[in-house]
């Protein structure tokens, strides 16, 4: 096993006080990290002029960081019994700063992708400490309003970086999305050093050839996920390639996990009912979770033209109404079954998605606030319950194994959630393009009315160019409500899962 007694032998940071400053200081690193997973994707167009990169190869400097990030969440737990739990916040930090400071400096396409391996290495230990320090650090009655404030941290961040870096951008460059993390990531390096207690390292033997397999399976899988719509997904001989490795590595390595008490990663852990049945909810709902996140923007900015700061504006109540609910619901956790929080966030969710299914290119920005803010209840009565749910009946000595197995789950999910949508997004404009297209022809009756409230005549060479551009944007729109409507059958089949939680003991006193 990875750490079995990683924190067993961790003194408790007994003081109120003490406690919430380390908190902090894990907030504030957990923040630069997710914040980096989607701040880049808005500035990547003026990163290729910058590095002379073209539209293909741009995207890796998003895909770098995330199949770093997944291959690196699992091993957590074993980098924190090797290094003691402090020594390796310290060390994910400081990497995670200076892989910032050089990558806003880097002045070539290589540099950056290197850079940015990095920085998702060093940003997934951080996340995972997060988790599994808070749990040890709050007890059973107070975790709930802990994993709330994890939560939300969680869920707001990464919604908020194609905003955030829309401005940075706009305003300052692309280079400032990196620097600005050097003034944050040095607070919380030295407030975590003032206030972490040392924590016993063990001298574990590592399990190379899992950790081998584990690599190989997962880091394809990523760049599967990242690079698959835009390369035509099994048309290109890398996806193939990945394919096949992935299924190769994650299988294999399974299959010997299972039978080994060695391997890198505890899989007995799934032998708890709470905690798999939590994870396998977690990597489900991450299937429509960022799915939203993700495809809003593009829609506002796309479609209907909404600047960076008025799409941050509208989703910002959202990030409120989410944050508002972690926070009631972390108070109201050992009252009530998690399982009705749960059934109750997942109807909110599903039925605020299902409303988006009605947008047209006419909505006004009320259209995106309220749904937005039924979406935000739903998710913060959904997450926190989860996230107690996964951890209540297992021991604490296996909490940051624990924490980057169900980390991984939620990682992998979102992954997987937007490659489906962009590709269904895709598909489903180019089937709409034709299908509209087909109803477009010189005879129509509806064309001259069109062309006299447009205020041009037949033989204007405009025509054919406003007639395009009208057409692609009524197909990519329609192609965003199958995505909507994809995302809300998501949402409601987790009805059925959530059926296997087990009923929860709830904390007398």
């Amino acid at each position: 096993m990875a750490a079995s007694a990683i924190h067993a032998t961790t003194p408790p940071e007994s003081s109120q006080e003490h406690r919430w400053l380390i908190t902090i200081a894990f907030m504030l690193a957990m923040v630069m990290v997710l914040l980096d997973m989607t701040v880049v994707s808005v500035a990547l167009p003026y990163m290729m002029g910058t590095l002379a990169a073209t539209p293909n190869r741009i995207t890796w400097v998003l895909t770098a960081y995330l199949a770093a990030n997944a291959v690196t969440i699992p091993l957590t737990s074993h980098l924190a019994a090797l290094f003691g739990r402090r020594r390796l916040f310290l060390i994910s930090v400081s990497g995670f700063v200076v892989a910032s400071g050089l990558c806003g400096a880097s002045q070539t396409l290589a540099e950056i992708v290197f850079l940015r391996t990095l920085q998702g290495g060093f940003g997934a230990l951080m996340v995972v400490l997060a988790q599994s320090t808070m749990v040890n650090l709050f007890p059973g009655k107070e975790r709930g309003r802990a994993m709330a404030i994890w939560g939300m941290v969680l869920m707001v961040a990464p919604a908020m970086g194609p905003v955030f870096g829309g401005y940075i951008t706009q305003h300052m460059g692309w280079r400032w999305l990196f620097y600005i993390n050097l003034p944050v990531g040095i607070f919380s390096l030295l407030l975590g050093a003032a206030t972490m207690r040392k924590s016993e390292r063990k001298n574990l033997a590592t399990d190379w050839p899992g950790l081998l397999l584990m690599a190989i399976g997962i880091g394809s899988l990523q760049i599967v996920l990242s690079r698959g719509n835009e390369d035509y997904w099994f048309d290109s001989r890398l996806i193939v390639a990945l394919s096949i490795l992935a299924v190769f590595g994650i299988l294999t390595f399974l299959l010997r996990g299972w039978m080994i008490a060695d391997n890198i990663i505890d899989l007995h852990l799934f032998r708890d009912r709470s905690f798999a049945t939590a994870t396998l909810i977690t990597g489900v709902f991450g299937l429509g979770l960022f799915g939203t996140t993700a495809m809003q923007p593009l829609m506002l900015e796309g479609l209907l033209n909404y600047m960076p700061e008025t799409i941050g504006w509208v989703m910002f109540p959202r990030g409120v109404a989410s944050a508002v609910t972690m926070m009631i619901v972390g108070r109201f956790i050992n009252r009530y079954q998690p399982r009705l929080f749960i059934v109750a966030g997942v109807l909110l969710t599903g039925i605020s998605t299902w409303i988006m299914t009605s947008y047209s290119l006419y909505i006004s920005p009320v259209w995106v606030i309220y749904p937005g803010i039924i979406r935000g209840i739903g998710m913060g009565m959904i997450f926190v319950p989860l996230t107690v749910i996964a951890f209540d009946t297992l021991p604490l000595a296996v909490s940051a194994e624990a924490s980057g197995i169900f980390n991984l789950a939620r990682t992998l999910g979102n992954s997987i959630g937007i490659a489906i949508d962009g590709t269904v997004l895709t598909n489903e404009t180019q089937i709409n393009w034709n299908q509209l297209g087909g109803h477009i022809n010189t005879f129509s009756a509806t064309l001259p009315n069109w062309l006299q409230a447009s205020g041009l005549a037949p033989q204007d060479p405009r025509v054919w160019a406003l007639l395009g551009q009208t057409l692609f944007s009524q197909a990519e729109m329609i192609g965003f409500l199958d995505v909507f409507q994809w995302i809300t059958i998501i949402f409601f089949c987790l009805l059925p899962l959530i059926l296997l939680i087990p009923k929860r003991i709830l904390p007398t006193g």
